[in-house]
């Protein structure tokens, strides 16, 4: 990792050299390689010739020996000069590698705060330039490809790999002079700090995508979701807790990595607990990955949480994964869970579905799950909470809250929503539509009256089925004659070849015979 010795003696010799002639920009190349030299002179061990301020220290069998020395010397410095091929794997993710290759040369030879840039990419291939997302409302473009580097006499090549633990990790290639590997080493050290510190997806929240969109969370009013007093209680002991005090969580020895299962109804506010999350993952320095149910793969998604712990991974309606045969695979995404080595890593899966019903027992029997979240209707306190973030204290009456509840007791939170807003109906009916209004008790009860009902039958409704009307069955029907009487006026017609067209419903073909 560069020191901040390096640093300093890198930017120095670059600002001393703004604007000076040939003779003393070979000096400035020879500062920037001793520099790098230096940095990197850890990770190579050449004991062979070593110098020790003007004297060149030579193995001991070469005492006495002039000329053998002489020809070893001269051995040595052909070595120096052939081509020399290495690379160095990253693990993060190959945009943020290449983000910190060029964050890096910028760094090294070069930009606003260095002096005078001396960096140019050229060379047989120039590199592609890759448009990358960095944040919820910006893109960078980085380099990709072959990047040539001519103060280092090298030629370097961005490229990606696949780890069998990691999946798809940042490879960077260089050939070069094998005098250069010290200096090069040392700028794989600086490529190495710009992605520990730098990183574009470390302590972010973003999707599970090849190319991750960033999540933008900035909208996110917590005070505006609202949850029973139980449900947030658990959510604040299970979720939250431990990202917020992850650092309590260690002391006290309990695990970091864990699963927990949000399950409820439609419209209770999962998918808000999950942003809830992502917000506060972020303002504890932890990465936040969503997995997206059909578009993202589940498993290189907690591949990339464990590259960016400590992170949370969302798992939206994982009974998608179980209704397609799959059931299976989520004990598989349990088990790769489980088989994080290092337990005070933390990684936090977060499941949700809708129809936990679907879900095999086993998975859900504690040291697989957790925790289960239950989230459905509110209590007495979620209610009075929706409805004085729903309406505007200009306009909410003196409410008896606990009336109100004993008529939308069990409601979910979107039917009390829409409770709330046909109580605005009622009272600027009531008040022969002037604006001058306030919302009562009655308006809410009235309106909760008649939404009873409804939500009745949404609870005693089937989901998913398909039945056939009348109509669609008597359509089928005829449309099968129809094409059956086509067919045998084709076959005993004479050579002469056309096509024939059954058209049903908006014009839409059902079927189609041709000679």
């Amino acid at each position: 990792m560069p020191s901040k010795d390096f640093e300093t003696q890198l930017k120095n010799a670059l600002r001393s050299q703004l604007g000076i002639g040939g003779t003393e920009q070979d000096q400035l190349k020879t500062e920037m390689l001793a520099a790098l030299d230096k940095l990197g002179s850890a990770s190579v061990k050449d004991d062979s010739v070593q110098f020790k301020g003007s004297a060149i220290v030579l193995p001991e069998r070469f005492s006495g020996d002039l000329l053998s020395a002489a020809a070893f010397l001269e051995q040595i410095h052909e070595q120096e000069e052939e081509q020399f091929a290495f690379g160095r794997t990253f693990k993060y993710r190959p945009w943020d590698g290449a983000n910190a290759f060029q964050n890096a040369l910028y760094r090294v030879f070069g930009t606003t705060g260095l002096g005078k840039a001396t960096m140019t990419f050229f060379g047989k291939r120039p590199p592609q330039l890759v448009s990358i997302q960095v944040s919820p409302t910006e893109t960078r473009q980085v380099p990709w490809g072959e990047v040539a580097m001519p103060v280092l006499d090298a030629t370097f090549e961005l490229d990606s790999t696949h780890d069998p633990e990691y999946g798809q990790l940042f490879r960077l290639h260089v050939t070069a002079p094998k005098k250069r590997r010290k200096a090069l080493e040392g700028f794989f050290d600086v490529v190495q700090n710009e992605l520990e510190t730098n990183s574009i997806y470390k302590g972010k929240a973003f999707n599970g995508a090849d190319d991750p969109e960033f999540l933008d969370l900035s909208s996110l009013d917590e005070s505006k979701i609202v949850y029973s007093d139980e449900v947030f209680a658990q959510l604040q002991a299970n979720l939250w807790t431990v990202i917020e005090h992850s650092d309590s969580m260690r002391k006290l020895g309990i695990p970091l990595k864990r699963a927990v299962l949000l399950e409820g109804p439609f419209g209770t506010g999962k998918s808000e607990a999950g942003r809830i999350t992502a917000k506060r993952a972020l303002e504890n320095g932890w990465t936040f990955v969503l997995a997206r149910p059909g578009k993202d793969d589940v498993f290189q998604v907690l591949n990339t949480a464990k590259l960016y712990a400590p992170a949370v991974v969302q798992f939206e309606d994982i009974d998608v994964i179980a209704s397609k045969g799959s059931e299976a695979q989520i004990s598989r995404l349990l088990d790769a869970l489980d088989g994080i080595s290092n337990k005070s890593t933390g990684v936090l899966a977060l499941f949700t579905t809708n129809y936990v019903k679907k879900l095999q027992k086993g998975v859900m029997r504690p040291g697989r799950i957790d925790a289960i979240i239950h989230i459905a209707d509110l209590d007495r306190n979620g209610i009075e909470k929706l409805i004085r973030n729903v309406v505007s204290p200009e306009v909410l009456g003196d409410v008896n809250y606990d009336e109100v509840f004993a008529h939308v007791e069990g409601f979910l939170p979107a039917f009390v929503k829409e409770a709330v807003d046909r109580a605005v109906r009622y009272a600027v009916s009531r008040n022969n539509g002037a604006l001058d209004f306030k919302i009562e008790t009655d308006d809410i009860v009235n309106s909760a009256i008649g939404l009873r009902r409804q939500l009745e039958l949404m609870e005693d409704a089937q989901e998913g089925t398909n039945t056939p009307t009348v109509d669609s069955v008597l359509r089928d029907t005829v449309t099968t004659q129809v094409t059956d009487v086509v067919q045998r006026t084709i076959m005993n017609a004479g050579n002469d070849g056309y096509e024939f067209s059954v058209k049903g419903e908006n014009g839409k073909r059902l079927d189609k015979v041709s000679r």
